[in-house]
C-alpha cells in the first residue's frame, strides 16, 4: 500500500509541477473573460437609449422605481414606497424585467404630472 500511495503522490506532484502553469493560466483567462463580458454588458446598457437617468421604471412589474444614476458598472434605483435605493450591476439588468411607461401610453397619474410640469 505504501508503494501505491507513493506512486500516486509522485504522479500528482509531477502533474501539477509540469502542467500547473496551464491550470493557473486557464483560471486567469476565464476570470479575465468574465470581467470583460460584464464590462461590455454594462457599457451596452450605459450607452443604450432604452433607459436614462430620471426614468420611472417598474422592476418585475411590481416595484415602481426611478433610475437615479447610471454608471459603467452599476445602476442605482430609488424604489418608491420603501424610500430605499437599489444598486444593481449592469450585467444583472437583463435578467430583471424592467418596464418603462411611455408618456402617450402611460399611466394617467404620470401624464398629469408631466402636463403640470409643462404648465408651470
Amino acid at each position: 500500500m505504501d508503494s501505491l500511495e507513493a506512486q500516486v503522490e509522485q504522479i500528482v506532484s509531477q502533474f501539477t509541477g509540469d502542467l500547473g502553469w496551464i491550470i493557473i493560466a486557464a483560471i486567469a483567462i476565464l476570470t479575465f473573460k468574465n470581467t470583460i463580458q460584464r464590462f461590455v454588458e454594462g457599457m451596452m446598457f450605459f450607452f443604450g437609449s432604452d433607459f436614462a437617468a430620471d426614468d420611472i421604471v417598474y422592476i418585475n412589474g411590481t416595484k415602481k422605481a426611478r433610475i437615479i444614476r447610471q454608471g459603467f458598472t452599476k445602476t442605482t434605483f430609488y424604489v418608491y414606497g420603501t424610500n430605499r435605493k437599489l444598486i444593481i450591476r449592469n450585467d444583472k439588468l437583463p435578467h430583471l424585467m424592467l418596464e418603462k411607461t411611455l408618456p402617450q401610453n402611460g399611466d394617467n397619474n404620470e401624464n398629469n404630472q408631466i402636463k403640470s410640469k409643462k404648465n408651470h
